[in-house]
């Protein structure tokens, strides 16, 4: 493998814990993260585009020495599929992909809060209206990167791009659930960092908090400004994580607010219909590759 690429790479799904987890494994002295979470290299090829030259991505990774792993985290690489999976193969090597699942009816909530709060969403429109838009609207469509904001239903059908993934990657893929990181994150990180071949007692006194919670915002200009302040200064801040951290609890409490919508239990069982024949089609995939501990909506 080329100096100072990735070894390890999230490379899925969205909105699936990708931040915690990318914070939780930067903790660890194995592991050297990207100076940004999501490099969004071979993102490109998924919507059909070329990625950037080689020597751009390498810039995410100068701060790495002689780390076991050098890590990003590019959610939306599991979407582009065998594109993009093999880009990763022929352009990496011997690389480690982690995807983590979420069960798709609790995702598609979390998505549409998200773009809500990225102000990519009307703040005023219901979870049943935002259904309604990606429903309607046409599947070729939906795929472009213009409209990754209505990307929330069909990006729950995991099944569609999981086979892609298998065949790439084999025994070097490493599937697990946003259930287990919610309920036991160090029982989650024992198995991957045994699965890693790196030491999981660094986890014993770490704590670990919820990355990249979604709020929502009382002032649309000063939320503007904030989105601004966090992406052009995403390079520093995870340098700096105690300040990150400090700065958020700071913005939380002058201008953030909890995020609540009216969600009717006929729409969360008509979301849940559009997943089921896809979670039927992932326990098998999941089953077939010895997958035996799934989590109840794959039950």
């Amino acid at each position: 493998m080329t100096s100072k690429l990735p070894n390890l790479i999230i490379a899925g799904v969205n909105k699936g814990g990708t931040t915690s987890l990318f914070s939780y494994l930067s903790a660890h002295p194995d592991v050297c993260a990207s100076s940004k979470k999501e490099t969004c290299y071979f993102l490109p090829l998924r919507y059909g585009e070329q990625p950037e030259p080689l020597e751009q991505y390498v810039q995410n990774f100068k701060q790495c020495g002689a780390q076991k792993y050098i890590m990003e985290a590019t959610p939306g690489y599991f979407y582009g599929g065998a594109a993009v999976a093999r880009a990763i193969k022929s352009q990496l090597g011997d690389v480690k992909i982690i995807i983590i699942l979420r069960e798709p009816t609790d995702r598609l909530l979390s998505f549409f809060k998200f773009k809500k709060s990225m102000m990519e969403l009307d703040s005023s429109l219901s979870f049943e209206e935002y259904i309604n838009t990606c429903e309607t609207m046409d599947p070729h469509a939906v795929k472009r990167r213009e409209n990754n904001q209505y990307w929330g239903v069909q990006g729950g059908f995991y099944a569609d791009y999981m086979e892609d993934w298998f065949d790439t990657f084999g025994s070097s893929l490493k599937i697990l659930f946003f259930d287990q990181l919610k309920s036991d994150s160090s029982l989650l990180l024992k198995e991957l960092c045994d699965w890693l071949d790196i030491d999981a007692s660094v986890y014993n006194s770490l704590e670990l908090g919820v990355e990249n919670k979604t709020v929502s915002y009382k002032s649309g200009v000063l939320h503007q400004a904030a989105l601004l302040v966090n992406t052009s200064g995403e390079r520093f801040l995870r340098t700096y994580p105690a300040l990150k951290e400090v700065g958020r609890k700071f913005y939380y409490a002058l201008n953030g607010k909890s995020q609540s919508e009216v969600i009717s239990d006929s729409t969360l069982v008509r979301a849940r219909g559009y997943f089921a024949p896809y979670n039927k089609r992932l326990t098998a995939q999941l089953l077939a590759r010895g997958y035996n501990n799934l989590p109840k909506w794959l039950g």
